[in-house]
């Protein structure tokens, strides 16, 4: 009787470890759920300011597209009367050119340099043969347009039950 209380004894002692180890294992679960969900936040913040920060110089820089396009309104709005006053026969030029931001002789010497090299890739590409169909697509491809088993074993000269694996098994 006494090696039974010992027995139980020790028992209960190994079934409170155990769950003392389970709790543990709980609470460090929790504790990363709760670490994972403060990561969620904070990324969830930082990305709607970086949002914020975007759409505020998408606004900037629409306000400054419409002054600039309001100015250059005004500017030909200012020129249109003093062309008008000018004699019939007389071109005024543009005040001021606007330079492009390439040189054109630069983007033509480019484009001509690209054309060459296209030129010569398609010279020394090879041309590529298309592969030949094994028995399996053959077989696929004449199934799909309808042809019985029977016709497609005797054409690629198959068995009947091995055409019907290959499209049983693909």
């Amino acid at each position: 009787m006494g090696i039974l209380l010992a027995l139980l004894f020790i028992l209960q002692i190994i079934g409170f470890m155990v769950m003392t180890l389970l709790y543990l294992k709980i609470s460090k679960f929790n504790n990363l759920e709760k670490k994972q969900q403060q990561l969620m936040k904070e990324m969830d913040q930082s990305v709607l300011a970086y949002l914020g920060e975007i759409k505020e110089e998408n606004d900037r820089l629409i306000h400054e597209l419409n002054q600039r396009t309001e100015y250059q309104m005004k500017h030909t709005s200012n020129l249109e009367p003093k062309e008008q006053s000018v004699s019939e026969g007389f071109e005024v030029p543009d005040p001021q050119p606007k330079p492009h931001p390439v040189p054109v002789h630069f983007a033509l010497r480019s484009y001509q340099k690209t054309l060459e090299i296209e030129k010569n890739e398609k010279e020394t590409k090879p041309v590529i043969q298309p592969k030949p169909l094994d028995d399996r697509q053959i077989a696929k491809q004449l199934y799909a347009e309808g042809t019985s088993i029977v016709d497609i074993a005797r054409e690629l000269k198959k068995g009947k039950t091995e055409i019907e694996l290959l499209l049983k098994f693909e």
